[in-house]
């Protein structure tokens, strides 16, 4: 075995401070720990241990703008390093990113956290401004042992535009529920008899109009509006964080509390409303109101559009018409009288409201007594004119025998004959829409 042997100089002392020299140069090489290459090695979110971006992937480190953004950065000895350096990639904008060391992590309390590795860390947290229009990029550095760094390129992600609509919310697979863009509670209790609701302008428009006498309706109404966002675009985002979409909506529609939070930059998530019922039922003229929705950058929004029209007729019937007998239902006996019940969605004016009817077989049917009808059996038409005094009204009729226009029997003694009689508000029109009704009854021969 050889050994270093040193030759003593003449001068015992110059040879002691040779000695000292070099016990100094060769201690650091003798006690240097395995972090004098240490370098940044992988960056994941605070806390987790999902490897998000490493030096080495030939990517930059990507994160959502915005403010108090924090991820951790893992690397042998990172954690004696008590801030972090950057330096701007791009153009002057870049400098509007700033970043710190918030808490470090030894190796040792690392073992018990995070990746259960006894590896440093540092909790890095960043500031980006809200409102930026496009990527910006910085080369973050931090300081290692023996004072060398370590680069970690980083680039901050503006928010993207979202994209809105009015959208139906489907069954998850192997369920059954379904809701709609619009939920009404009960069933169509907003536009029951002849209301409609319209989506169009791919699905960034909703039209609806109110079927006659909306404006005096007073019946128990829950609505429910369902809209869709999400983001116009996917770009990948290593680090991203919650964030509230700032919405506003008109007076008769109310954001149903903490469906405008996004989980993560780029979820997509339902936000609803509830409408004000009796201010939309009481709508005179139309109304179009613009809701908007937009990220924690105000340029980064989307709208959309609420149409209300007021009832599309003047008058027309609020529900079907019922055909019935005090004693026997809608079952008539031949020559006894029965009452058909109207109700119109508007009180008549002053000189009453005309209803026009007809009758399926015109031999089979006649007036009643009072109020008036006029009915002809030649033609099977008749007219009512409801007074001003309410919006129900009883129209009287009465039941035949006989036979048919066609020859055959007008009732049963076994099997009471149908016959249809149909309604319109004003003159004769479509067989459709609220200004027109119909109900059945039964002629049984006694």
């Amino acid at each position: 075995m050889s050994h270093l042997r040193f030759a003593e100089p003449a001068n015992r002392a110059s040879w002691r401070r040779r000695i000292a020299t070099l016990a100094v140069m060769v201690a650091p090489a003798a006690w240097l720990p395995a972090t004098s290459f240490a370098a940044v090695e992988f960056v994941t979110p605070v806390g987790t241990c999902n490897r998000v971006d490493t030096p080495s992937d030939g990517k930059d480190l990507s994160v959502q703008a915005g403010q108090n953004l924090r991820f951790e950065v893992w690397g042998d000895g990172i954690d004696v390093n008590p801030s972090v350096r950057w330096t701007v990639d791009g153009g002057p904008d870049d400098d509007l990113v700033k970043a710190r060391i918030v808490r470090p992590h030894s190796g040792v309390e690392n073992l018990g956290r995070g990746c259960k590795i006894a590896k440093g860390s540092v909790e890095v947290e960043v500031d980006s401004p809200d409102e930026a229009g496009a990527t910006r990029q910085r080369s973050l550095w931090f300081r290692m042992p023996l004072g060398d760094e370590s680069r970690l390129q980083m680039r901050v992600v503006p928010f993207r535009t979202p994209v809105w609509t009015f959208a139906d919310e489907r069954p998850a697979q192997g369920a059954a529920f379904f809701r709609r863009a619009l939920t009404q509670t009960p069933a169509d209790c907003l536009t029951k008899s002849g209301g409609t609701v319209v989506r169009d302008l791919n699905d960034s428009r909703m039209t609806i109009t109110l079927p006659p006498g909306a404006n005096s309706d007073t019946s128990n109404c829950t609505l429910e509006f369902r809209t869709s966002v999400s983001p116009a675009d996917s770009p990948e985002i290593d680090i991203q964080q919650e964030f509230g979409y700032t919405v506003t909506s008109p007076a008769h529609m109310r954001l149903v509390s903490g469906d405008n939070k996004a989980r993560g930059a780029l979820a997509t998530r339902v936000v609803r409303f509830t409408g004000d019922v009796a201010n939309i039922r009481n709508t005179r003229a139309t109304r179009t109101s613009t809701l908007t929705i937009a990220t924690p950058n105000p340029n980064k929004s989307d709208t959309l559009t609420l149409v209300i029209n007021p009832p599309a007729t003047a008058n027309g019937f609020t529900q079907g018409c019922v055909c019935r007998n005090a004693q026997t239902g809608d079952t008539i006996n031949v020559n006894d009288a029965f009452q058909c019940e109207i109700r119109l969605s508007q009180q008549p004016p002053a000189g009453g409201q005309l209803i026009s009817m007809a009758a399926q077989d015109r031999l089979c049917v006649a007036a009643g007594a009072s109020p008036p009808v006029t009915y002809s059996s030649a033609s099977g038409l008749g007219s009512f004119t409801a007074p001003s005094t309410s919006t129900f009204h009883q129209i009287p009729m009465r039941a035949l025998g006989g036979t048919t226009s066609a020859g055959t029997p007008c009732a049963s003694r076994t099997s009471p004959v149908a016959h249809t009689l149909k309604f319109w508000v004003g003159q004769r029109a479509a067989e459709s829409g609220p200004a027109y009704t119909q109900c059945q009854i039964r002629i049984r021969q006694p």
